[in-house]
């Protein structure tokens, strides 16, 4: 049995959970398919106020392997930064068609 006083601080608790997910910024981003398909650059903005590690993913239609390949980049951007060049990446001779998913996340450090 949990005592009074210990099953509002649980409550609570989850409380402050939720609200910390309720929370999370934004991460714009893009992904953008350049040398007639054969590259793509990565790019992302930094809405915080701290430096943050950053992981973006994008996925895209092609017309081997599946159908689909992803592209994906790391690294830190500083506070408040815009539009940052994360990456630009070769698709390894294959043609990226078009972007069909995309994700990206920055957690401080």
């Amino acid at each position: 049995m949990i005592p009074r006083f210990g099953a509002f601080a649980l409550a609570f608790a989850a409380l402050g959970l939720a609200v910390d997910v309720c929370l999370a910024e934004a991460v714009p981003f893009s992904c953008t398919i350049i040398n007639d398909g054969f590259a793509v650059r990565i790019n992302v903005s930094n809405p915080a106020r701290a430096d943050r590690s950053c992981l973006v993913s994008c996925r895209f239609a092609t017309p081997i392997w599946g159908g689909e390949s992803q592209v994906m980049c790391s690294h830190m951007v500083p506070a408040g930064a815009r539009d940052v060049v994360m990456c630009t990446k070769t698709s390894g001779g294959v043609q990226l068609l078009k972007q069909t998913h995309g994700s990206a996340d920055c957690i401080r450090r």
